[in-house]
């Protein structure tokens, strides 16, 4: 049976953007709120009774929403570069990725080329929006909205093309 929750999609993919190892979210079914949990404060000993409740209803009314980690994110932008049709676009990109700042430099590199940085956010967003769905479909979630994707963009992270 579905679950329809008064949740944004846009909060969705927020929480999922934004949760790391250390700070995660989980999805209130019944309100449609999305919690944060920092597990180094459950660590020492604070917000201990949101934990607790949160625990208590896992798969049940809370569901802990994916978050992408640093090595998602590094392959999401080493995936991009290749789809790059520029070779000395594709050049600064590897170049930038490489050692400390690499978020930072890509971010930086990519916006000397607009239409490259256009197609990064689509391609990024894309990303975010497979990530949230797979988990919407896996608990049978349904959110308040949900903002058309076209599926058929070549250039998806997905695409087998």
């Amino acid at each position: 049976m579905a679950h329809h929750v008064p949740v944004r999609y846009d909060e969705l993919v927020h929480g999922y953007e934004n949760g790391t190892k250390e700070k995660r979210y989980f999805l209130d079914i019944d309100t449609g709120e999305l919690h944060p949990i920092f597990v180094d404060m459950i660590e020492r000993g604070a917000n201990t009774e949101d934990a607790k409740r949160i625990a208590a209803g896992v798969g049940t009314r809370y569901f802990l929403l994916p978050f992408k980690s640093t090595g998602e994110g590094y392959e999401e932008m080493e995936n991009f570069i290749d789809s790059v049709d520029e070779e000395k676009t594709r050049e600064m990109l590897t170049n930038a990725i490489s050692g400390d700042g690499a978020f930072k430099k890509f971010r930086q590199i990519l916006a000397l080329f607009p239409p490259d940085e256009e197609r990064w956010f689509q391609w990024k967003e894309e990303d975010q929006h497979e990530k949230v769905d797979a988990f919407l479909k896996e608990y049978d979630i349904v959110p308040e909205d949900r903002p058309d994707v076209p599926e058929d963009r070549p250039d998806a992270p997905g695409d087998q093309s």
